[in-house]
């Protein structure tokens, strides 16, 4: 029996196949759950020296079904597949001949044969003469062996194309033969009859109603005993230090292309089959993330397999010709090794229903798929002295010579490729997400903060906005399928991503939780290509932001604080950056988003193993290859800020508006606190700025703005104290003249330590504000900076008199339109028409 997870375009099937034929329908399988297992499945004694049989009865089928599993394991090995094909070729003529219409197919493990039957009555019959079948000695002059002939001529012509592929048929137990294979002789089939045909290698199954069940008990109770089969030792298995196998596949696969096959060992076959669903998903974590490699890898097929003594899973994964005319050993060697980790961590990570196999058997809907399903199932078992979540790993690679090449591909660079392969692997076990964790327990959800701290560092005049772009198409993406996940684009100037949180679904572990929140966050923003239906309604989102009348007048704000690089101020970009932006430059950054450094911040609500599962998880899904540097660019030296005062218009009838910045020295993050401190005993409707905007200068009577405030905005690259005013048109110029009077009496040491302490109670009502915001924990986590200390009010003095200086202030006054006299407004529309 073998189990397949077949990536089909964009469709990904857990099912169970007959064999090398492919006879029988797949059957895709939900999360198993030993609830859902129906109870009329059992397996009944036939008494001593005799098979037990796996009984399962329903109802509705027109006919039953009896099937037997047969394994050859351990007999005549050399011969491969053939001996399963010839024994299953004999048998099935056998009952043929006796007038029982069966299928048997033969395999690299075993075979199988399955029948229906109609009644108690048949059931009976046809136990009888598969018993006579199984346990009657081969004559040299039966004519069972002219089928036994066809049957192993047919299997010639489909041979393995390489030595080395003999791990992937031991693997899936498909049945591939050989141009050299030999007609077996009566007394090859009569030893090989001997060896697999006895107890502990037959199992018997029945589906239908009870009496079928029942009759072939009897039958198999009154018949003779049966001998012991051959002694089943442990099957071969790969080396746990194993290197990759490289082998010429020139005619197997086209010119030019690669094909990467993993092998997989389990101790059970549950750990494998329950695997193969994530790992055979044509959306899941190792289709996408092969799909998003410079060189994109594709999922060929996922085949998972009940053995005797365990499990097996393969997994097929093909290389384009035109993704290997470079570097192709290193491209290689990078979707093998991550193959190679990321079914790993899916195997280990997996918890395998101990009722699968049941329920592999009795979701079937045709009665003779239940029945081979059971009787091949009842023959596995366990790997003794093998650890459950290990998982023994082999890794196989054909390359195929180009069209034009001299020399065939997988000969003339199999050293290279394996060299390459080890480079990759270690690689891919040394972590390269920086992680920052905390845990905050009982709290209802987890958070998570994914994030380039490069943030809009590589963001010029002519694509500011560029990396906001890429975390709103980033999060719009993945809102798409994340249910109840929540996403939100991270943009700032030190750090744009995804932030996202959760809470845990019913009968969901924590582990599991972190895990899936953590996919989320790292598919989108570390992995998948992020398509167009993101990217528009993103770029055109930014853009009506751009297009406001505050961030119209903080872009100015942002060109004359960091010439040529405005995003570092005003993280959403400006209208000129936005407007040059297309799909291709969104889609370049994104990838080069993915090459640099990469930070996560954790906030588990359970425990610090919760929080290294999202961690791990976060980092499968990041990219890496063997020596590639991840760093952020150099910071540019910048000119100084350009003072003075600049105009941006309004429209007609809105309010006017003043920014008066003081440029900070970047970097010195003791005058950022400070900084801030004073910007807190600037606001407020006691504080500094209240009071100067007041006609008197002394906070009596009707103030000379509407609103006002201040803060710190560039931080890290061009830090600035800002303050914002917004006033009528006729009052904005006074407003402005008693702010500068006040900032110039603050340099000359006007603060008091009541200004200080207002400043004070300001900070703390903001940091008991963010305390109390998860969101805000996770950013402050993940920047990992400390709260700025307290300054003294000697401190802030001096702060004032080094940084308040009039001559290197910069104001921005955006003011509305003035309309025209209607006389003037006439003689212009009439200039226009002429024009």
């Amino acid at each position: 029996m073998r189990l397949l997870g077949l990536v089909r375009t964009s469709v990904a099937l857990l099912a169970m196949s007959m064999g090398a034929s492919g006879c029988g329908a797949p059957t895709r399988l939900a999360e198993p759950r030993a609830a859902e297992v129906p109870i009329g499945m059992s397996t009944r004694s036939t008494g001593d020296a005799r098979p037990p049989v796996t009984v399962i009865a329903r109802d509705g089928d027109a006919l039953g079904a009896i099937a037997v599993a047969v394994a050859t394991d351990g007999v005549a090995e050399e011969r491969g597949a053939l001996v399963g094909v010839a024994l299953a070729a004999l048998v099935e003529k056998r009952l043929s001949l006796h007038g029982v219409e069966a299928l048997a197919v033969g395999g690299w493990n075993g075979w199988r044969l399955r029948t229906l039957v109609a009644s108690p009555t048949e059931a009976v019959a046809v136990v009888d003469a598969i018993r006579a079948a199984l346990l009657t000695s081969v004559a040299a002059d039966e004519p069972a062996l002219i089928e036994v002939a066809r049957k192993v001529g047919a299997l010639a012509p489909r041979p393995l194309a390489h030595g080395a592929l003999v791990d992937l048929a031991r693997c899936t137990g498909e049945a591939y033969g050989s141009t050299g294979d030999v007609t077996p002789t009566a007394a090859d089939l009569e030893s090989w009859r001997a060896a697999s045909h006895g107890l502990g290698r037959v199992a018997v199954a029945t589906t239908g109603a009870e009496g079928i069940g029942e009759a072939a008990v009897r039958a198999l109770r009154r018949g003779p005993t049966w001998a012991r089969g051959a002694a089943l030792s442990a099957s071969q298995w790969p080396a746990p230090d194993a290197r990759a196998f490289v082998y010429d596949a020139s005619g197997e696969i086209a010119s030019g292309t690669a094909r990467i096959v993993v092998t997989a060992r389990t101790a059970t076959a549950e750990r494998s089959v329950a695997a193969a669903s994530a790992i055979g998903d044509a959306r899941g974590p190792l289709a996408s993330r092969l799909n998003a490699l410079a060189s994109p890898a594709h999922l060929h097929s996922v085949v998972a397999t009940a053995n005797r003594d365990g499990g097996c899973l393969a997994a097929t994964i093909d290389l384009a010709a035109s993704d290997l005319t470079s570097d192709a050993p290193a491209r290689i060697a990078t979707a093998a090794s991550l193959a190679r980790q990321e079914i790993s961590v899916e195997i280990a990570d997996v918890t395998p229903d101990p009722e699968l196999g049941r329920l592999v058997a009795t979701r079937a809907t045709d009665p003779r798929d239940a029945a081979e399903r059971a009787a091949w199932w009842s023959l596995a078992g366990r790997r003794e002295g093998q650890s459950d979540t290990d998982a023994r790993i082999n890794l196989i690679v054909g390359v195929a010579a180009p069209r034009d090449a001299s020399q065939p591909a997988g000969v003339g660079r199999a050293d290279e490729i394996r060299a390459e392969i080890d480079r990759a692997t270690l690689a891919w076990h040394a972590p390269v997400v920086d992680a920052r964790t905390r845990v905050e327990r009982g709290q209802g959800d987890v958070w998570l903060l994914l994030a380039s701290p490069c943030g809009t560092l590589p963001e010029g005049a002519g694509d500011a906005g560029v990396g906001a772009a890429v975390a709103m198409s980033a999060a719009a993406q993945a809102a798409q399928g994340a249910r109840d996940v929540e996403v939100e684009p991270f943009s700032a100037t030190d750090g744009m991503g995804l932030l996202v949180h959760g809470s845990r679904r019913s009968g969901e572990t924590p582990i599991a939780q972190a895990r899936r929140l953590a996919d989320v966050a790292a598919r989108a923003f570390a992995a998948d290509a992020i398509e167009g239906s993101s990217i528009y309604p993103a770029r055109s989102a930014l853009f009506l932001r751009g297009s406001e009348d505050d961030a119209r007048a903080l872009g100015a704000l942002a060109n004359a604080l960091a010439l040529g690089h405005p995003s570092w101020v005003l993280p959403s970009g400006t209208l000129a950056g936005l407007s040059s932006i297309s799909d291709e430059v969104i889609a370049l950054r994104a990838a080069a988003v993915r090459a640099g450094p990469m930070r996560v911040a954790v906030l588990a609500n359970v425990d610090a193993a919760q929080a290294d599962a999202a961690v791990r998880s976060v980092d499968r899904w990041i990219a890496r290859r063997p020596g590639e540097s991840r760093s952020c660019p150099p910071v540019p030296a910048l000119p100084a800020p350009r003072a003075g005062t600049y105009s941006v218009e309004r429209p007609t009838g809105a309010p006017s508006e003043a920014l008066l910045a003081i440029p900070l020295a970047p970097g010195d993050r003791e005058a950022r606190g400070s900084a801030m401190w004073l910007a807190a005993a600037l606001q407020g409707s006691d504080g500094l700025l209240a009071r100067a905007l007041s006609p008197s200068g002394e906070g009596a009577g009707p103030s000379l703005a509407s609103a006002w405030n201040a803060g710190v905005v560039g931080a890290p690259y061009a830090p600035a104290l800002v303050v914002r005013i917004v006033a009528s048109d006729a009052a904005l110029d006074q407003a402005v003249a008693q702010t500068r009077g006040l900032l110039d009496r603050l340099r000359q040491g006007a603060l008091s330590e009541g200004d200080r302490a207002r400043a004070a109670a300001t900070m703390a009502k903001a940091n008991l504000a963010a305390s109390l915001d998860p969101r805000a924990r996770t950013i402050d986590l993940w920047r990992g900076e400390p709260p700025p200390p307290a300054p003294s009010l000697q401190a802030l003095r001096a702060f004032a008199d080094g940084v308040l200086h009039d001559d290197g202030l910069i104001i921005v006054a955006a003011r509305p339109r003035t309309p025209l006299p209607r006389a003037a407004a006439a003689r212009e529309t009439k200039a226009r028409g002429r024009e």
